[in-house]
């Protein structure tokens, strides 16, 4: 009897051990699948760099991305976006009426000291740095100093020609800070850098095409590999900003971001027109990204592509006519979605209240009253929820009562008063 009675708890026993090994191994198993699906699908923070390098493994039709990227990853190249402006997009006044691809980039002396920290954070500063000393020794130039001119950088490609460009409010600054790099062997009409990579040194792996020549035009110096392509450039009779494409495109962008890309990826065997747009915004803790690929009508006329219906076209004549209602149209959009956006994300361990004095000094330089704007416009929206709360609510729950979530942020729609 009290052998039967010690077989039947050992068998309890045993039972219960392996029930609990097994209990173990499926939360590992379940949590490690759990892992790598997140990585699977989610994982995008590094895809600006595979649409630059067209990387061909992207399913555009089925890709997820990230809507926001975390500072936390030192290593990754948006974080050159912290503490950044953003810029409407102007360069299509300057390229030309073919461009297929453009990239426009908010850039300044913080941007720079923000690329030598990926450079660091990437064991890859050195060779940079002996770069830097040697144009510093050599040539007396500075490349900080050039950054501090710097509003913005980029580059567009146009038929089979690649060029890079700088934006400045001071462009007679960069132009001297360039005649220290100057070539004697420069063309007539053009000048010639010594370096060819004046780009990548400024924000590579982002630009990575060799570029010596270079040219002014009004806030713009824009360089490329030859001459030939500069003078086709500054020699078109068309710009970007007349393209019925773009301006299509332009009247889908309602905020001003940090980084543009623009991108047609459309195929021969495509029954519309597709623009991949991809943008990115710096914001307090991470990078707010936009990834949309727009489909547009095919229609020939006089000036070839446009993406007007083909209802449309018969009752617009010419092409001034078709630009005029588009702009209008554009125009029409932005004042109805006002100007932009006011957001605040909430760092890991950062409470309500000490959330609420740095969103009182980001709407202060904004030209908000805080006090008179924080109960009729402001919401708290949840990251894990996606759940968007009034004002009072948000107070009612989490002021000096519960601690939010990193990633839970402010937000405000900007409007006039």
């Amino acid at each position: 009897m009290i052998m039967n009675k010690v077989l039947k708890n050992s068998f309890i026993g045993i039972l219960c051990i392996f029930a609990i090994f097994y209990w173990i191994y499926s939360g590992l198993k379940s949590e490690t699948e759990k892992n790598n699906n997140y990585v699977e699908t989610e994982d995008n923070s590094d895809l600006i760099l595979k649409f630059i390098n067209k990387d061909t493994c992207i399913l555009f039709d089925s890709l997820i991305q990230n809507s926001y990227i975390s500072y936390s990853d030192t290593t990754n190249i948006t974080n050159i976006l912290k503490n950044q402006a953003t810029h409407p997009i102007s360069i299509d006044e300057i390229i030309d009426y073919n461009t297929h691809t453009f990239l426009s980039l908010s850039y300044n002396k913080n941007s720079l000291n923000n690329y030598k920290t990926f450079l660091k954070n990437n064991d890859i500063f050195n060779s940079w740095d002996s770069i830097n000393t040697s144009l510093t020794t050599n040539y007396n130039f500075s490349v900080s100093e050039l950054a501090s001119y710097i509003n913005q950088i980029g580059f567009f490609t146009s038929d089979s020609s690649n060029y890079f460009y700088i934006k400045s409010d001071e462009p007679y600054n960069i132009i001297s800070l360039l005649h220290l790099l100057k070539d004697s062997n420069s063309v007539k009409s053009y000048n010639k850098l010594k370096i060819n990579n004046l780009n990548s040194f400024l924000a590579g792996p982002l630009f990575t095409n060799k570029i010596n020549y270079y040219k002014t035009l009004g806030e713009f110096c824009i360089f490329s590999s030859d001459t030939s392509s500069l003078y086709n450039l500054l020699n078109s009779k068309k710009h970007f900003s007349e393209n019925l494409t773009f301006i299509q495109y332009k009247n889908k962008q309602h905020s001003e971001y940090s980084l543009n890309y623009y991108s047609d990826i459309t195929q021969k065997s495509d029954t519309s027109i597709k623009i991949l747009s991809y943008q990115l915004r710096g914001e307090q803790n991470g990078v707010i990204a936009n990834f949309n690929i727009f489909n547009f009508n095919k229609t020939e006329d006089s000036i070839g592509k446009t993406t007007i219906d083909s209802t449309q076209v018969e009752s617009i004549t010419n092409e001034k006519d078709i630009i005029d209602q588009i702009v209008e149209e554009t125009q029409n959009n932005q004042q109805a979605n006002n100007l932009g956006e006011i957001t605040y994300y909430l760092s890991q361990g950062e409470s309500f209240r000490q959330a609420t004095v740095k969103l009182k000094e980001k709407l202060e330089i904004n030209g908000y009253d805080y006090n008179k704007v924080k109960s009729d416009h402001i919401y708290l929206i949840l990251k894990n929820t996606g759940d968007k709360l009034n004002w009072n609510t948000a107070v009612n729950i989490y002021l000096d009562k519960k601690q939010p979530s990193e990633g839970d942020y402010f937000y405000m729609q900007k409007f006039y008063y």
